[in-house]
């Protein structure tokens, strides 16, 4: 009776134990699965938020450009590649940082961790949404290993793809450069610079760009844009000075930039070391000091053998000591960059002036090679040789040319000068009319100057008014001729030409007309320059 009454545990109770023990284990599973999943999606936030936060103070740092700069923001991206080694834009960037430290400021180690990234970045593609980055890198390096067509090609792709940043068009410009079409060159770093104008390395590339190709006055005004974005930037101190230099102008506030460059000494790149000591032998030579130059410029290739600008300051000391061996100093300047217009300008120019005719023609007919098979638009879908088009090389052959003595080819390469129309005009203009004045045809002379000499005063040369004034008195014009002459005399004056050399000319000319009969007229002139020149 006991058993029926009580005690005895049948099946069902048994199942319904069992059900209620197995669903508890089941909800503390399942709790704590989903707080595994709650802590891990919560610690990966948490790292996501900080590799975030991390690459962006890495790029940051990189946009204030200079080699310190770019140490400190690979550092912040060692940090990063603890937490994620495998974010596809902090690989990028890195690799991108890294190439630069390479290729622009030669520091050691850094081409096998810029391969090492780039590699690694182009693993990850597929998993980022920006998929060009890294071809821009692998770009870049083909320009290094001399592929100029090969990374236009890849990078025109991607342009094509709809790609488009500040990093892509600084390194189609850079490859236009190597293949020497400039005029695209020109207008890829500017679009660069627009794009990245936080960036001073864009505005300082582009500078740079404009000063090999002889355009200094608007290699300071882009390095002047990126000094307005990191007034600290080094490398566009450099350029500036060096543009300034160029130019004999404002030597003093050259030596200041470059002053303010050695106090971070211990900051300097090798290349921006070289840099300095090339544009300290610039200085040297604007202050008459060749050997004080060279030594300068051979402390530069101690330091880099190779370095293209050194090497073309080495060639200007050189010439300016009117040493033999200055030919070949500029020729082995322009073999390590045969798309520098600077080299065979300036260099030619310094070889006639150290009484090398023969090798600054060389310089030009070098200069014609490399460019004469480089096609620039023309309009109408149709291009034409850039040379066609290069105004300021047919004047500066021009100019070669008449010093040689071969004038009627001088003349032939002036005329190719005015025949482009472009920012040379004028002086292609004054140079032709000044050659026909030297053969004394007044009347053709005449017809070339009245261009750039209108009677306002307001021609752009006061050089031209002079040789004006010298076809009037060929012909016996001598009041208008003197009109032209004091307009010279007086833009001279206003650009601060020293006063003892406008003195000797107005002497000479009151000279001349005296002895041309022309008594009255030296007086008054005599009076009129006093005045003028007080």
């Amino acid at each position: 009776m006991g058993m029926g009454d009580g005690g005895h545990v049948g099946p069902r109770d048994w199942k319904r134990k069992e059900s209620l023990a197995s669903a508890l284990i089941q909800v503390a599973l399942v709790a704590v699965l989903l707080g595994a999943a709650v802590a891990f999606v919560v610690h990966r936030g948490r790292v996501r938020q900080e590799t975030d936060t991390r690459l962006k103070a890495a790029q940051g740092l990189a946009q204030r450009g200079n080699p310190a700069d770019l140490e400190k923001a690979l550092k912040e991206l060692e940090t990063l590649f603890a937490l994620d080694d495998k974010m596809y834009g902090a690989h990028a960037l890195a690799a991108e940082l890294q190439t630069e430290l390479w290729l622009d400021h030669h520091q050691p180690g850094a081409e096998a961790h810029a391969r090492e990234h780039l590699a690694r970045a182009e693993a990850l593609e597929n998993k980022d949404v920006e998929r060009y980055g890294a071809k821009v890198v692998r770009a870049r390096l083909l320009l290094a290993e001399g592929k100029a067509a090969e990374a236009e090609q890849a990078l025109t792709a991607l342009r094509e793809r709809g790609a488009s940043n500040p990093k892509l068009w600084l390194t189609l410009a850079r490859a236009y450069q190597a293949r020497g079409n400039l005029q695209a060159a020109r207008q890829a770093f500017s679009r660069a610079t627009e794009a990245g104008w936080r960036d001073p390395r864009y505005a300082a590339a582009y500078g740079e760009a404009l000063l090999e190709e002889a355009l200094y006055a608007q290699a300071g005004e882009a390095v002047g844009r990126a000094l307005s974005a990191n007034a600290e930037h080094l490398p566009s101190k450099l350029t500036a000075a060096l543009a300034l230099l160029y130019m004999r102008e404002r030597p003093a506030d050259a030596e200041r930039m470059l002053q303010e460059v050695q106090e971070h000494e211990a900051e300097l790149s090798p290349a921006l070391k070289v840099r300095a000591l090339a544009a300290r032998a610039e200085l040297a030579l604007a202050r008459d000091n060749p050997e004080d130059a060279l030594k300068q410029a051979d402390a530069a290739l101690a330091l880099l053998p190779e370095d293209a600008p050194a090497l073309f300051e080495r060639a200007r000391s050189l010439a300016a000591k009117k040493d033999a061996g200055a030919r070949a100093a500029f020729e082995a300047a322009v073999a390590k960059h045969r798309t520098a217009p600077l080299f065979y300008l300036e260099g030619a120019k310094s070889l006639q002036q150290a009484g090398d005719g023969a090798g600054a023609l060389a310089l030009m007919d070098a200069y014609e090679t490399v460019f004469r098979d480089v096609q620039v638009p023309a309009g109408e879908g149709k291009t034409v040789s850039a040379l066609e088009r290069d105004d300021r090389y047919w004047l500066a052959r021009g100019g070669m040319l008449e010093a040689a003595g071969r004038q009627d080819e001088a003349q032939a390469a002036y005329e190719r000068a005015i025949a482009v129309k472009g920012a040379a005009l004028a002086r292609a203009q004054y140079a032709k009319g000044a050659l026909l004045l030297a053969r004394k045809d007044y009347t053709g002379a005449r017809e070339v100057l009245a261009a750039v000499t209108p009677e306002t005063g307001a021609g752009p040369l006061p050089d031209a008014y002079a040789a004006m004034g010298e076809a009037l008195f060929g012909q016996g014009d001598y009041a208008t001729g003197l009109q032209h002459h004091y307009v010279a005399l007086s833009r001279d004056r206003a650009r601060k030409v020293p006063l003892e050399q406008l003195q000797a000319r107005a002497a000479d000319i009151g000279k001349r007309l005296t002895a041309a009969g022309q008594s009255s007229m030296a007086k008054t002139w005599k009076t009129e320059t006093d005045s003028l020149l007080r």
